[in-house]
């Protein structure tokens, strides 16, 4: 999701490096030397005031400014933003862990995003009326809190035509204790619609307000 959210930015190229143990044990100048200087040729890196680099997170701003101007290049900061609380992803994690969805977007600039491939559930929903899709049991992206949401099912523009690309949807999350279930499930209604399959289609799920926590029903008039 991140390198396409940077694409959409129009980045030209991106550098993913894998943490190795290797890695972590490079000092803080062999890590400027390597990846700035040997691999990138940076004339400027920009960083946050709190970035720390280099083995046992040794090397700061001041490091790399050091660095900087042994190897000819620039270093800019990038203030911390927020009001009340220094926005970061360890905040977003806590808000969408807590179901708090709008106040996570709120920091990414944009709503959360739970993408994967349709699968089969327990055909339930089909049966009451309202079938749901089922995503894959190791999404991609944080799930959020159990509860139901409203939100948008978003498909593949390869797989449906533009006005089907973006749907409402009501999305549930947990174990549907209505049914006595165990395994937690995230599942999206497209709102009036029984007509989709999507079975085996990579859709992603877009989540806007938590509407309410999971409930067990007395059966299934109260559920419907």
């Amino acid at each position: 999701q991140r390198l396409a959210l940077i694409a959409g930015k129009g980045v030209d190229a991106v550098l993913v490096m894998e943490f190795t143990k290797e890695l972590a044990a490079w000092t803080p100048e062999e890590f400027v030397r390597r990846v700035f200087v040997e691999a990138l040729h940076a004339q400027a890196v920009v960083v946050g005031e709190d970035t720390r680099f280099g083995v046992r997170n040794s090397g700061d701003v001041v490091t790399l400014r050091e660095l900087g101007r042994a190897y000819g290049f620039q270093v800019e900061t990038v203030s911390d933003l927020g009001e009340k609380r220094r926005w970061s992803s360890s905040q977003v994690r806590e808000l969408l862990l807590a179901g708090d969805v709008d106040d996570a977007a709120t920091v990414l600039g944009r709503p959360h995003v739970v993408a994967g491939v349709v699968v089969h559930g327990d055909h339930r929903g089909r049966d009451l009326g309202y079938p749901t899709a089922n995503l894959c049991a190791d999404p991609d992206g944080l799930v959020p809190a159990d509860g139901v949401y409203a939100g948008w099912l978003v498909r593949d523009p390869d797989r449906a035509p533009e006005a089907e690309r973006r749907l409402p949807a009501a999305i549930s999350i947990g174990t549907n204790p209505t049914f006595d279930g165990t395994q937690r499930r995230v599942e999206a209604y497209v709102l009036d619609r029984t007509d989709l399959d999507l079975y085996g289609e990579r859709v992603a799920l877009e989540f806007v307000v938590r509407l309410r926590p999971t409930v067990r029903f007395d059966g299934i008039e109260a559920l419907l």
